[in-house]
């Protein structure tokens, strides 16, 4: 396969989001994810388990409603009593994760880019983009989630444009997150990994506190900060200076739980491209493994 260029993906993207915006039928896919009945359990793999869990969080903060994000393999061994309904994410929407959904007797959506029999499709439109590592395959549908949330797309034109001048040529990272910086944590983990650019560990920033300090006794890490106003926050950076030789803080000026982890999602996506421009490394265009299509175009039971 022909893969896009890094640069042009990144270069392109804000141009993705506007031709997404203005070709989907934005008022039939509100109207989609206003229909929802929960509880409801949303599931993606790869880089549509970001928009996933973005998804979930969502419906959770603009519905009130009971949204939990799953990995589609879950489905097989999860009691699914207590859920209504369960949304899949894919934009070709053609893999066994969404084959799974079929098994069940919940009401089945698709968040797609192509519609599927058997299923209530919530679609939008993007051009197509070849990148091993998601870029606008990720960052596009995150952002007309965003617009459900809070239709403010100057605001979106502005989050978009944010910029982040830190980079790093660490092999190991770690990032400090919780359940309001949650999307960007997932954009990192899942983008450092599936780039080569090195391994991730995601802490809960509390969770953090009981113990897990003692890896950076064989753990010669980057710390990459999603920094709030909290006490917390204000605590933990003062004292892993010592433990770290470089954080890397990625913050934001808006308050707004949805508002805050997109422009903290753009920003770590940009981390990223940073990273990988540091360490020659095209995401987009990957040199992969010989098992690697084995293992992405399994096809049997999970």
């Amino acid at each position: 396969m022909n893969y896009d260029h890094m640069e042009d993906c990144f270069a392109t993207l804000t141009d993705k989001v506007a031709y997404a915006i203005e070709n989907s039928d934005l008022n039939e896919l509100f109207k989609k994810l206003d229909a929802i009945q929960g509880p409801v359990l949303v599931c993606g793999v790869g880089g549509s388990s970001v928009v996933a869990s973005f998804l979930a969080k969502v419906l959770r903060e603009k519905r009130h409603i009971l949204a939990n994000f799953i990995y589609p393999r879950d489905l097989n061994y999860m009691d699914l009593t207590p859920y209504k309904s369960v949304i899949a994410v894919s934009y070709s929407g053609r893999n066994i994760g969404v084959d799974v959904l079929s098994e069940t007797s919940l009401e089945k959506y698709l968040f797609t880019g192509n519609a599927r029999e058997g299923f209530g499709n919530i679609l939008y439109k993007m051009p197509k983009e070849e990148s091993y590592v998601s870029i606008s395959a990720t960052l596009v549908p995150i952002c007309l989630l965003f617009l459900y949330y809070r239709f403010d797309p100057v605001l979106l034109e502005k989050i978009l444009s944010s910029e982040i001048n830190e980079s790093s040529s660490s092999s190991a990272y770690e990032v400090m997150s919780g359940y309001e910086t949650s999307t960007a944590a997932m954009i990192l983990e899942s983008s450092i990994i599936e780039g080569t650019l090195g391994t991730c560990i995601i802490h809960d920033k509390y969770n953090f506190c009981h113990g897990r300090i003692n890896l950076s006794r064989i753990s010669d890490s980057d710390l990459i900060f999603l920094k709030t106003d909290s006490e917390l926050d204000e605590m933990l950076l003062k004292n892993l200076k010592s433990h770290f030789t470089n954080i890397i803080c990625i913050d934001t000026p808006y308050q707004d739980v949805i508002t805050a982890d997109l422009h903290q999602t753009v920003k770590a996506m940009k981390l990223v491209r940073n990273i990988a421009r540091s360490k020659n490394i095209d995401i987009s265009d990957m040199k992969e493994l010989p098992d690697n299509d084995l293992f992405y175009r399994y096809a049997g039971k999970m």
